[in-house]
Parts: C-alpha cells; structure tokens; sequence
C-alpha cells in the first residue's frame, strides 16, 4: 500500500511559496542595494573631482581649511543620506516579507503555530523541572 501525501501538499505548497517570494524580496532587496551603490559611487566620484579642481584654485591656507570643514559637513550629509536610503530599503523588504507571509496563509500555519507553542511549554516546563531538581541537588 503505497503512503498518502495528498493532506500535506498543503504545506508543501506553502513551504515553496514561502521559499519563492523570500527569494524574491531577496533579490528585489539586492538589486535595490546595488542600484544605491552604483549611484553613490558615481556622485562620490563626482564630488572627489569637483573638490580636487576646487582645491587647485585656493592659494591660502585659510580658504584650504575652510573647505575641508564644508567638504567634512558635505560627507556627513552624503552619509546619512545613504544610511537613509538603506534603512528604507530595509524596512521596505521587511514590509514585503511579512506581507508574503501574511499573504501565503493557510491551517497549516495555525497548525504549526499550535505545535511550536506546545513544544515551547513542554520544553520550558521540562526545564523549569531541571532547574529545580538541580538546584534542590545543590541545597540537600
């Protein structure tokens, strides 16, 4: 007699599913990234060349300080920028994530969700048991 698998194509549909669209919030979140990076790099590059032909002008020491102070200043902001670019594109593929999960609900999540909590309080109860058998060992 040869096994049924029909109950769990279910779940196994929901594990590819859940597979696929993390795979794509991955790739999607890559590509971001690395749009990002290539722009960043262009103007960072353009922003090194404009202050070389910027520097080559000044004469004075003073007019040199000066704009290492505003080059200082313009790299803080570049960076936080760019820190801000990443956090939205962070909080944009954990938004997808969740949302592929949501999407992709189905029993079997309840069903493993009532697992997972069962085999939570038997391990915290089986160890709270531990604990207190060890601890009564220490004080007999």
């Amino acid at each position: 007699m040869q096994a049924d698998y029909e109950p769990y194509v279910a779940l196994y549909k929901y594990g590819l599913n859940t597979a696929l669209a993390m795979a794509e919030n991955y790739f999607d979140s890559a590509r971001q990234l690395r749009t990002l990076q290539l722009k960043t790099d262009k103007e960072m590059l353009a922003f090194a060349q404009h202050a070389s032909a910027e520097m080559e002008s000044m004469s004075s020491v003073s007019a040199i300080c000066t704009y290492q102070q505003k080059l200082a200043a313009d790299l803080f902001g570049r960076q936080m920028n760019y820190l801000r670019e990443l956090e939205k594109i962070a909080r944009a593929a954990t938004s997808s994530a969740s949302a592929a999960l949501k999407d992709s609900k189905n029993p079997w999540q309840e069903r493993v969700s009532e697992i997972a909590f069962g085999v939570g309080q038997f391990l915290s109860n089986g160890n709270a048991n531990a604990s207190s058998s060890a601890a009564e060992g220490k004080h007999a």
